[in-house]
């Protein structure tokens, strides 16, 4: 009896034992658990804000991109601009508490570069590329492996793409010229050019081939800066018929294509033949329609467009656009009519209606069949209130290529 005494006593020790060593097993096992968890979720953190920040930094690079794109007009100026774009973008990061700094800015003619910080001259330049790099502090990862931080990279380009066509958008004007090179097609920014014709008048001192006397084939003369070259093919190809208007004859439609460019009476490609649709329109209503559309302006004293380095004028660039709003800024076909059937689209620009500072230019300064005048602007960068860099066609968009 006593030896099954002592055998249970035993037995009961040796399980008590074995129950020890069972849970301090179990304990060393959830211990290493619960680490691993631990670590795993700590980088879930860290790897998720490393997410948080590229998508911060990314939309910082896009948006400061498209800024800056839209700064670039050919100049050295606008790539100083569009430094400055950069520079006062409002995107941040690190959940929206830090400003990005340092951000490198590129420009290149095209995407696939060469790429420059600072291009002179800037002709020609038509993306930029914006990039940051921002250093994440890492919480957990540390326990892990020995990094405290992280870089986040971001890059975005933006560019300024050439449009070759419009189904609309256009206002129902065009302006002459023999050259077809872009993207001025031989127009000088700040000269005036006639975006519609005077009628024609083959008086006694009319000849078309003399410099001195083609402004007499004109019931008044031509606007100022109009070429020799432009004079002779309006006479030869357009006479008595047309006069570069294009579009609709009812007045109310005439002010919708002016005033909103709207209701565009057809397409109008580069290399399409426009002279189907040239027509006299209305010419007395139109100039009331024009003078409507730059009352809409917040500028209606400067009548030369580029930047505000003096008197009288109508400031271009990105970053003056609380000197005026754009309504001013006209966008027209630029067209060279080649023979007496066909007039030729050679590209686009816009151009600075003209004001006296009050609301009646074009009422007063016209008369029926006499000339409307604009003053060239450069090329259409639509979206921005400022000219573009041209690209081929003298009309571009900004958006984001990369």
């Amino acid at each position: 009896m006593l030896r099954k005494i002592q055998s249970s006593i035993a037995i009961k020790r040796r399980d008590a034992g074995n129950q020890g060593r069972e849970r301090g097993f179990v304990l060393i096992t959830m211990a290493i658990t619960v680490i691993a968890l631990v670590g795993v979720l700590g980088m879930a953190v860290d790897i998720g804000r490393m997410f948080i920040a590229k998508n911060e930094t990314q939309a910082y690079c896009d948006s400061a991109a498209l800024a800056a794109a839209l700064a670039l007009d050919g100049t050295t100026g606008g790539i100083a601009n569009a430094k400055t774009a950069v520079t006062n973008s409002t995107n941040t990061w690190n959940l929206d508490t830090t400003k990005v700094s340092s951000p490198t800015v590129t420009f290149a003619t095209a995407l696939a570069g060469p790429w420059d910080t600072n291009p002179n001259p800037a002709t020609g330049y038509i993306y930029a590329r914006v990039s940051a790099t921002v250093p994440l502090s890492m919480y957990f990862l540390p326990v892990i492996v020995n990094q405290n931080s992280q870089n986040v990279t971001s890059s975005a380009t933006a560019g300024q793409i050439a449009i070759t066509s419009f189904p609309q958008g256009l206002s129902p004007y065009t302006a002459v010229s023999t050259v077809n090179t872009p993207p001025n097609f031989g127009l000088v920014v700040g000269q005036s050019y006639d975006i519609q014709w005077p009628a024609v008048s083959n008086g006694a001192n009319c000849d078309p081939l003399n410099v001195a006397k083609i402004d007499n084939c004109f019931i008044k003369p031509p606007c100022p800066d109009d070429t020799f070259a432009s004079k002779q093919a309006v006479l030869n190809n357009w006479a008595s018929a047309n006069s570069g208007y294009w579009g609709a004859s009812s007045n109310s439609t005439i002010e919708q294509e002016i005033v909103d460019l709207n209701n565009q009476t057809t397409p109008v490609a580069v290399g399409d033949n426009i002279m189907p649709v040239l027509t006299n329109g209305d010419k007395q209503s139109q100039a009331g329609y024009l003078d409507e559309r730059v009352n809409q302006d917040v500028n209606l004293t400067d009548n030369v467009p580029g930047v505000p380095n003096g008197s009288n004028v109508y400031p271009a660039g990105t970053y003056f656009g609380d000197l005026h709003n754009g309504r001013r800024l006209l966008p027209v076909p630029i067209v060279d009519p080649t023979d007496p059937t066909h007039t030729t689209v050679l590209g686009f620009g816009q151009f600075l209606l003209q004001s006296n500072g009050k609301s009646d230019y074009y009422k007063k300064a016209t008369n029926g069949n006499d000339p409307y005048c604009a003053v060239y602007a450069g090329s259409w960068d639509i979206g921005s209130i400022s000219s573009g860099a041209g690209g081929s066609t003298g009309a571009t968009r900004v958006k984001l290529v990369q």
